[in-house]
């Protein structure tokens, strides 16, 4: 896999997971990077490979119709019916709340809650395993 086709792997996910939310809602991006390096390869392979993430702020529709915090259920059942191996449930925490799941194929996609002082903002992230930028490299 090619960092290009982690990238876009990363988005489909985003995507995916963004189209279970009530109508009216958006995302906007917030940070976005198909070759961020890899310091600790899951495959324990050589340094040299890279990561896609992605990461965006979801909002609400401004007409009220649904608080942001109602994303969280919706995609947390969404991913448990996917059948995602959970990471981290932290949904508990009051100021900085955040879900992470990893798909079968090794990507990783989690809902993320900031505490604003007044309500939470979420941000709906996604990144990939390690890969080699053009592909696996011809053994030597």
């Amino acid at each position: 896999m090619t960092k290009a086709q982690a990238a876009q792997r990363v988005d489909e996910l985003l995507r995916e997971a963004f189209t279970q939310l009530p109508a009216g809602a958006s995302l906007k991006v917030d940070y976005r990077s198909d070759g961020s390096a890899c310091d600790d390869p899951a495959d324990n392979g050589p340094a040299g490979q890279v990561f896609a993430e992605s990461r965006s702020w979801i909002v609400p529709p401004g007409n009220g119709s649904w608080p942001a915090d109602q994303a969280v259920p919706v995609l947390v059942a969404f991913w448990q019916r996917k059948g995602y191996k959970l990471h981290a449930d932290r949904r508990s925490d009051s100021r900085y709340p955040t879900y992470v799941v990893e798909t079968p194929d090794s990507y990783y996609v989690s809902i993320d809650g900031w505490d604003r002082t007044d309500h939470l903002d979420y941000t709906l992230s996604g990144s990939s395993p390690c890969v080699w930028e053009n592909g696996t490299p011809d053994p030597e």
